[in-house]
């Protein structure tokens, strides 16, 4: 007969009995159940943090923030998200204008982002002053996300661009060019001819006016033009260079996400999106490439900026080159467009000032030979033209982002406080009945020297197409 215990001792170790089995599964099933609930709990937990969190921004950003006493609506104090919603929708400028409407001459449309119409802006925002190193404002590094160019460039490298670019837009070097220019518009203007001719009279001025443009930028940066006038279509490649654009514009909201965020995010884009990008840089890269072995003769941009390139503290990189030459393209293709093409549309839906236009230009300029730069620049009327189509139809409508950085700076009489965006929208700006008196009607007498007096409380000051201070635009000329 066996002991008890040792029979007892046997059984546990190398046998179990059915009770026990139960025991064991329901004690696992308990653990199971146990470890689910814990995390499930955990899974629960992050979106009620990211809840909470978003409810204690929100409350911040209304009652806390140092900009809360700024002028605007409660939701675009609270969070960024609208604004998001209007970049993507495309709408933002006129959004933006429509808070300037209800709430004056500075909004904050944005959190941490204050907008203008105040003429005084210009010199606080823009202008140099005493603040930092570099006497002016910083650009806010959240809005430019691009590889550093004369726009994008810190304050030193800027300085640097600037002095070797700004000889090939000179009164000189536009003397020199202007038989570029002159070839480029007699193109067109047989072009656009035969074009209304085979279409009865009615020609999409728009796209051959974008043609013109990038035509001419491209001769001008890299020697060669993209064909659009003899072709009738746009070059691949400046579709690529548009539809980056685009890509930026998105990547920029992106990058204020929290990182795993923007990676999800960028992820989303449509990889032909990205595809673009990558095109529109190299193919640049390979033009600019060639315009440099052919050697710095033709008078374009790329022979000022070649004088300097083996310079090492004047000269630029072969990557600033490429750079440089895509954001001529980009800024001198499709903002002089969208001007052109604003100031055709204002003239045809009044022919009156067109037909006086049309009148003083042949009265003035009896040969064409006689409608050279200098005396185009010279002429009163056809710049008071210009002046009202950029008034009414700015390319840049949204202007460039500078921040307050570290420090609280005074913009237009106002204490604004440090890491703070502050921005101009010149869409707002030249249609508020308080800086122009009869403000959405294209009047060009309103800027002549002898301008009726209606509008001699025109703030001109206001109009700055072109930016003002060190960084303003370089082809204003």
């Amino acid at each position: 007969m066996s002991c008890p215990a040792f029979t007892h001792i046997r059984f546990r170790t190398f046998g179990q009995h059915p009770h026990d089995k139960t025991l064991s599964t329901r004690s696992l099933n308990q653990a199971d159940m146990e470890s689910l609930a814990s995390l499930t709990r955990l899974i629960l937990m992050i979106p009620v943090t990211c809840l909470v969190y978003a409810f204690y921004r929100v409350v911040y950003n209304v009652f806390f923030h140092p900009l809360r006493q700024y002028p605007g609506p409660w939701h675009r104090g609270a969070s960024r998200l609208p604004y998001t919603i209007s970049i993507f929708r495309g709408d933002v400028t006129f959004r933006v204008k429509a808070l300037h409407d209800k709430y004056g001459k500075v909004v904050r449309i944005t959190p941490d982002t204050l907008s203008y119409t105040d003429s005084q802006a210009w010199s606080d925002v823009y202008s140099l002053k005493k603040t930092g190193s570099s006497g002016n404002l910083p650009k806010d590094p959240k809005f430019y996300v691009a590889a550093p160019d004369t726009s994008t460039a810190n304050d030193a490298d800027h300085r640097r661009l600037r002095r070797v670019q700004a000889h090939a837009f000179s009164e000189k070097a536009l003397t020199m060019q202007e038989s570029f220019i002159q070839q480029h518009t007699d193109r067109y203007i047989k072009c656009l001819e035969r074009a209304a001719q085979e279409a009865d009279g009615v020609v999409d001025v728009v796209k051959w006016v974008n043609f013109l443009t990038t035509d001419l930028i491209g001769d001008l940066s890299f020697g060669e033009t993209f064909g659009g006038l003899a072709s009738g279509r746009l070059h691949p490649w400046l579709e690529s260079v548009f539809t980056t654009l685009k890509t930026f514009t998105f990547i920029r909201e992106f990058l204020r996400l929290p990182s795993w965020a923007t990676r999800l995010a960028v992820a989303c884009i449509p990889k032909h999106m990205l595809e673009h990008q990558r095109s529109a840089v190299a193919f640049g890269a390979d033009a600019a490439r060639a315009r440099i072995e052919r050697g710095s003769d033709k008078p374009d941009f790329m022979h000022y900026i070649l004088r300097h390139e083996k310079d090492d503290e004047k000269g630029m990189s072969p990557d600033e080159i490429y750079m440089a030459a895509i954001t001529f393209i980009v800024a001198g293709s499709e903002t002089t467009a969208t001007m052109i093409s604003g100031t055709v549309y204002l003239l045809l839906q009044h022919p009156d000032v067109l037909h006086r236009l049309v009148s003083v230009i042949r009265t003035d300029f009896p040969a064409i030979d006689d409608m050279n730069l200098v005396n185009l620049q010279q002429h009163e009327y056809l710049n008071a033209v210009i002046k009202e189509g950029l008034r009414l139809y700015p390319p840049a409508a949204d202007f460039l982002f500078r921040t307050s950085g570290g420090q609280s700076v005074v913009v237009a009489g106002r204490v604004v406080p440090p890491k703070t965006s502050l921005t101009m929208n010149l869409w707002a700006m030249y249609r508020d009945p308080t800086n122009f008196h009869r403000p959405l009607e294209f009047i060009p007498d309103r800027w002549l020297k002898d301008a009726p007096a209606e509008f001699d409380k025109d703030d001109r000051a206001c109009f700055k197409p072109f930016s003002v201070g060190p960084r303003d635009c370089i082809g204003k000329k």
